[in-house]
């Protein structure tokens, strides 16, 4: 497979979804713990990871504008960050998908390249599909991160949307408006156009309550965006949630925000890898049960053997 440069510590590549290419985008960190990298190519599946991978979903745009956080994440954890179907340098589909179509997209990748469960982080857009995936594929997601949650019910129409989006602007991290008009001319102003109206009639705040996976949602302080009343009403609607604010930072999350949303993130992860290592506490315990068990019954079997013959 072939591999693209890398570009400030993050690699990119083509992986598999069923007969569907999809870009990919790790840390370097990452690309130095697989030399075989091009395993993916016919889905040999990733590295042997010490931990749960974080899989990050983009929003309108792709995972380009997600660079400062595969970086920041990265340095951490196993971090993958791929383009979904329609956007980036993925393959398009005929038409564009909506929102459970991109989440059962996201689905049957982490399922082919042996990602799941993975704690699954989305950002603006992305925060739809991670619910739509988080909801009706509750096995895939370990833990769930909602950044800047868009397209609540009072966003409306594209228009009253733009107006919103005016507002961020002028908080907006310069440099990712390269990355921007570069998956705005990727996709064309049709395809576009098509996801954000599919996006607007998704009912997000109806699937909510059917997320398992414990949440943490997080409003960046100065996002015009995602309102802070509707951030709080998801949390609030997610059984297992709890709400958090990003300081200084506007809806697009850029290298400083990146930072700090990492640091912000940790304990959060760190609760979910100490349950996971109980969990499997828990699972050697049952299996010495079991072969302390099967002892006994030898033990029992052993000496019913012993009084046939000395009868």
């Amino acid at each position: 497979m072939a591999v693209r440069p890398r570009s400030n510590g993050v690699y990119g590549g083509w992986t598999r979804a069923g007969r569907d290419r999809v870009f990919v985008r790790i840390p370097s960190e990452l690309k130095e713990l697989s030399r075989a990298w091009n395993v993916f190519a016919d889905n040999g599946g990733p590295p042997e990871l010490g931990t749960t991978p974080i899989v990050l979903v983009h929003g309108l745009s792709s995972s380009r504008t997600l660079k400062p956080l595969i970086r920041a994440l990265g340095s951490r954890r196993p971090v993958y960050a791929p383009d979904l179907p329609g956007f980036g340098l993925s393959d398009q589909p005929i038409h564009p998908l909506d929102v459970p179509g991109l989440a059962n997209a996201l689905r049957r990748w982490l399922l082919d390249n042996k990602l799941a469960p993975a704690i699954v982080i989305g950002v603006s857009f992305g925060c739809q599909v991670a619910v739509d995936l988080a909801a009706a594929h509750p096995a895939t997601v370990e833990r769930l991160v909602l950044v800047g949650p868009t397209f609540d019910p009072e966003a409306g129409t594209p228009a009253r949307l733009a107006m919103r989006w005016a507002r961020n602007v002028p908080h907006a991290s310069p440099r990712l408006a390269p990355s921007l008009i570069h998956d705005f001319i990727d996709a064309g102003p049709w395809r576009s156009m098509r996801t954000i109206r599919r996006a607007l009639d998704d009912p997000a705040e109806r699937k909510l309550a059917d997320i398992e996976a414990p949440t943490l949602v997080v409003r960046p302080e100065r996002d015009h965006l995602a309102p802070a009343d509707w951030t709080a009403e998801v949390a609030d609607r997610i059984p297992d949630a709890e709400l958090a604010v990003l300081p200084k930072a506007s809806h697009s999350i850029g290298p400083r925000a990146a930072a700090r949303l990492t640091a912000l993130l940790e304990p959060f992860l760190v609760d979910g890898d100490e349950e996971l290592e109980e969990d499997e506490l828990d699972e050697e315990e049952i299996e010495q049960d079991e072969l302390d068990e099967d002892e006994v019954d030898e033990d029992e079997l052993d000496e019913d053997e012993l009084e046939e013959a000395v009868g």
